[in-house]
């Protein structure tokens, strides 16, 4: 007697069952937080772009904020936030949001001490960085590091040749070397 098709193409062992249970649960949870985040990025770009009135600085870092978390709980992905958020942030200052929340600079005056202090750091900090730029050992970039490499190398191999070159010059005398009326050319 042949059998019937299965038709139930799903899960079938305990395992597998709550595995279902658990990804329904999941993913209700992850849409939420998703949602939640969406609903905050959109409200700062809508304040962002004047649509609406608000506070511009806190709905952004409430919008960063829920990104993070979501990336956190990996119900995005840590790349897909930080796109979100860039493209926020670019937005956002864009519209100058973020300069009116900026704290007003404190003018400090300067003594006479604090500014010899600051000379003393910015000399040092230059001397430093040009004594890395002489030392050929310790190139500061990859270019650098690879110019020093091939310098290095071709020093190496001239070296090598004129090691070679040596012995097969003193084995041939001078005299033989030239013709009568020509003089020895030095090079």
């Amino acid at each position: 007697m042949a059998r019937k098709a299965r038709t139930w193409k799903g899960a079938r062992t305990p395992q597998a069952l709550k595995r279902v249970r658990q990804a329904a649960r999941r993913q209700t949870v992850n849409r939420r937080v998703r949602s939640e985040a969406k609903t905050l990025v959109q409200k700062a770009t809508t304040i962002a772009m004047g649509r609406a009135e608000g506070d511009g600085p806190a709905a952004v870092a409430a919008a960063i904020s829920a990104l993070d978390k979501a990336a956190e709980k990996g119900v995005i992905h840590p790349n897909n936030a930080a796109r979100r958020k860039s493209r926020l942030m670019a937005k956002a200052n864009a519209a100058h949001l973020l300069e009116a929340a900026a704290a007003p600079e404190v003018v400090t005056r300067k003594t006479a001490a604090t500014k010899t202090v600051v000379r003393k750091k910015v000399a040092a900090a230059k001397a430093s960085k040009a004594a890395a730029a002489k030392a050929p050992d310790r190139p500061r970039t990859a270019a650098g590091k690879a110019r020093v490499a091939v310098t290095r190398a071709t020093r190496e191999t001239a070296a090598a040749a004129r090691k070679r070159a040596k012995p097969a010059a003193d084995a041939t005398p001078a005299a033989d070397a030239t013709p009568e009326g020509d003089a020895p050319s030095e090079g």
